[in-house]
């Protein structure tokens, strides 16, 4: 259930209109406007009343105190069941009114996470008492929270590099996948930075934003994959998209780190490198993508359907005890 803060449809606008959702049995219309056509023929053309009310004159003799003139009365009380079935038909046909919520335009900017997750992440001692990747998560679910109008997505690899969530508002669920990661995720050892850029450029070259951005935590080690960080960083230049490198760890520790290479992968697709020894490092990051151009998200229509079949079906009931009673305890019987 989507709460205030992860509400991406806010209706600025609504229109609504009566539907109903089996018109096809408004033609049991048709009959009964064909009874009151012949009803009123006959009335024109014979002077005479259909139906035809018989009343108990010995009955009616005793409410005389009552219903001291019946009139017109018992002139329309025989259209109470054909006004009856009218509103059955109705209610039978399914009446309800169809609101349309239109959005309001959001600004945001279109996001893949690329995770790094291989041994050096995960058993790194620099960051004692967590390692690497869990600083890394830490890190990305905080940025989570505070990108309330951006579409996010995440790419994890370490040997290979898989998709984990496509671009989404769910930031919920996005926060789920993220605490789910572990070393066991993918099997394949290894640091496939080349392969988790392409992945991530893949995923963002078709969506509709100008402001697309790769966010790549690592510490920068590639040792694998079917293709370098340098040709997937050129690729992913081709389609706009800047690339936002965060080097994780310290340097002359006991695993290698790269931070060149990120710096380079950062300059060739005109984003920017950051250095991350530390979970309040990640601030200048959050700052500078908040500074980016914002781009227009489409959000789509909510669409609510409210029935209103309990309003037509009660009166057509009710007018049916009418006629019951009026027929049992005023009126004999219809000829």
């Amino acid at each position: 259930m989507m709460n205030g803060k992860e509400s991406c449809i806010q209706s600025n606008m609504v229109k609504w209109m009566l539907e109903f959702q089996r018109p096809w049995l408004l033609f049991a219309f048709l009959p009964l406007i064909g009874i009151l056509i012949f009803h009123f023929r006959n009335l024109i053309l014979k002077n005479k009343s259909f139906p035809k009310l018989r009343i108990n004159d010995d009955h009616l003799t005793k409410k005389n105190n009552q219903f001291i003139s019946l009139g017109i009365f018992s002139e329309l009380f025989p259209y109470i069941r054909f006004i009856s079935l009218g509103f059955l038909i109705l209610a039978a046909a399914g009446p309800g009114t169809k609101r349309n919520f239109l959005p309001d335009e959001k600004l945001g900017i279109n996001i893949m996470f690329a995770l790094d997750i291989s041994g050096s992440m995960v058993n790194s001692r620099d960051f004692l008492p967590r390692n690497r990747l869990e600083v890394s998560i830490n890190l990305l679910k905080e940025f989570i929270l505070k990108r309330v109008s951006d579409r996010l997505g995440l790419v994890v690899f370490a040997g290979a590099a898989y998709l984990q969530s496509p671009l989404t508002n769910d930031r919920v669920a996005l926060s789920e996948i993220l605490e789910s990661i572990d070393t066991e995720t993918i099997e394949e050892q290894g640091t496939a930075v080349g392969d988790a850029i392409l992945l991530s450029t893949f995923r963002l070259k078709s969506a509709p934003t100008k402001t697309k951005i790769i966010i790549l935590l690592t510490d920068g080690v590639s040792n694998t994959g079917r293709i370098d960080p340098e040709t997937s960083a050129e690729t992913a230049k081709a389609f706009g998209i800047k690339i936002y490198t965060i080097g994780i760890g310290r340097e002359n520790e006991e695993y290698e780190v790269n931070f060149s290479s990120l710096q380079n992968i950062s300059d060739s697709t005109k984003g920017k490198f950051y250095r991350a020894e530390n979970a309040s490092e990640l601030g200048e990051v959050l700052n500078e993508i908040d500074l980016l151009e914002k781009d227009t998200l489409a959000a789509k229509p909510k669409q609510i359907v409210e029935t209103d079949f309990l309003w037509y079906l009660n009166i057509a009931l009710g007018l049916m005890l009418i006629d019951l009673l009026g027929r049992s305890l005023i009126f004999k019987f219809y000829a």
